[in-house]
């Protein structure tokens, strides 16, 4: 058998196709490009479309009030540093030094909850009076896990009512206030995009 260009020379005098060693580039690519939208594209058009949450409109107190006062009721001075320095970097606030001058009132909190366990000997215990955590081995088996939460309402300074509240639990990667404020940030963006 010998070779002649693209063809094959077989001993009894025929002559054939010889099979390329590799597809010409056009039709490797294409080959790839199929192959991708096997695998990505097509397992997307399938998938259950996710339900849009609508959100039920803001009082109107909080999409025409211009001032905050940010009332700390937490403890811990960070949650209203954290709160300030959002609200100072969106700027759809003035923040004032007293309730009197505000048209919202922002008033955080935090809470701490404590989960029983037998399945495990972690225990998370949380100091109030230092901030801090304790964290170690429980004997006999038992533990307890604390989840933190920091609370925010925000309330009308002229009745004093609570017009609307949000809350987050402590994550490292989250911090609870700066989820707080992006929630108040998305949601009053939101509703000035739909007016």
């Amino acid at each position: 058998m010998d070779t002649i260009g693209p063809r094959t020379l077989h001993s009894n005098g025929g002559l054939s196709r010889r099979v390329p060693d590799r597809l010409p580039l056009p039709l490797r690519l294409t080959r790839f490009v199929g192959l991708s939208l096997a695998f990505f594209v097509l397992p997307c058009a399938f998938a259950k479309k996710r339900e849009v949450v609508q959100h039920a409109p803001l009082p109107g107190q909080m999409m025409a009030a211009k001032t905050v006062f940010i009332q700390n009721e937490s403890g811990l001075p960070n949650v209203a540093d954290k709160a300030y320095t959002d609200l100072k970097s969106w700027g759809r606030y003035v923040i004032v030094d007293s309730r009197e001058k505000a048209d919202l009132i922002l008033d955080f909190t935090v809470s701490h909850s404590q989960k029983e366990s037998e399945d495990s000997q972690f225990v998370s215990l949380y100091n109030s009076q230092t901030g801090a955590y304790t964290y170690g081995t429980a004997p006999g088996g038992a533990s307890s896990i604390t989840w933190s939460f920091t609370h925010m309402k925000v309330i009308d300074p002229k009745t004093q009512e609570v017009i609307w509240e949000d809350q987050r639990a402590w994550l490292r990667k989250h911090p609870a206030t700066d989820e707080l404020i992006k929630s108040l940030k998305s949601r009053v963006e939101e509703q000035d995009k739909a007016q």
